[in-house]
């Protein structure tokens, strides 16, 4: 994957806003605002190549990233979809360590850029900012160990499943916290159904093929080549389940599947 980015201004009273979300206090908020930034990245922009340095943390103001990995048959899957009010790339930054996954663009992307740097810096002397960091990495260390076995061991009908799952999961949700629950009706993924198929490892026939009964079933809707969720809630609560169950659970049928989605709905 192939794309450009650039540098963008960026407003000192955004930055601290941003930064006090976080947990960072005011007076420090606007002492390090000065030295971050906003860059600007195309669609099929790699951030980050698997096994490289991490260099900052990057909060997404707009646009959709997926932190992906190859399978056994060398496709890469998403193991994480960040959406808007989205930090990513805490993990590789605090253990010292080069990324595990592969960071790309699914969509044209702004990001609030934090150089690993200043991060420690707040980390080491910011309380509410270390809360902040430690829960977060608690609950995606969670999540994207559930993840990593269901996309790396699933078959492709799971692969497809829950990779349309993330996007819902992604979209109207931010990163930091649980999925909120309470919500309903639809959005549109804005990626093509050809990307959406690489992202899940399996190809754009295969896709296809899964992707008709859940359209049958009501889940979703296809048109011009993009989809758009249907119950958003039971996505989320789909999603969930589906992640905390053993790993003997990765090979489902189609219908298995969709009694699962049923399930959810509470139907």
């Amino acid at each position: 994957m192939e794309g450009a980015s650039r540098l963008l201004p960026l407003s000192h009273f955004a930055a601290a806003h941003i930064l006090q979300q976080a947990g960072v206090s005011e007076s420090m908020a606007r002492s390090v605002a000065p030295q971050l930034v906003i860059r600007g990245y195309d669609a099929k922009h790699v951030i980050w190549g698997r096994g490289g340095e991490v260099q900052s943390w990057q909060f997404i103001i707009s646009g959709l990233v997926a932190a992906t990995m190859p399978t056994q048959e060398e496709r890469s899957v998403p193991i994480i979809i960040y959406g808007d009010d989205s930090w990513f790339g805490e993990k590789p930054i605090l253990n010292r360590m080069p990324s595990h996954f592969e960071y790309v663009c699914l969509s044209e992307t702004q990001v609030f850029m934090i150089p690993a740097a200043v991060l420690w810096t707040l980390f080491d002397t910011e309380l509410g900012f270390a809360r902040y960091i430690a829960k977060l990495a608690s609950w995606r260390g969670q999540k994207t160990s559930e993840m990593l076995t269901l996309m790396k061991l699933g078959n492709p009908c799971l692969r497809v499943v829950m990779g349309i799952a993330q996007f819902a999961e992604a979209l109207v949700s931010r990163s930091e916290r649980p999925a909120t629950t309470g919500l309903d009706g639809g959005i549109a993924i804005p990626v093509s159904q050809t990307v959406i198929a690489q992202l899940c490892g399996v190809s754009r026939a295969a896709f296809s093929e899964h992707l008709q009964p859940l359209a049958l079933d009501g889940w979703l809707t296809i048109s011009y080549g993009k989809i758009e969720l249907q119950s958003i809630a039971t996505w989320h609560r789909f999603s969930s389940a589906r992640r905390s169950q053993p790993t003997s659970h990765t090979n489902p049928s189609m219908a298995e599947l969709l009694v699962e989605l049923h399930n959810a709905s509470g139907m």
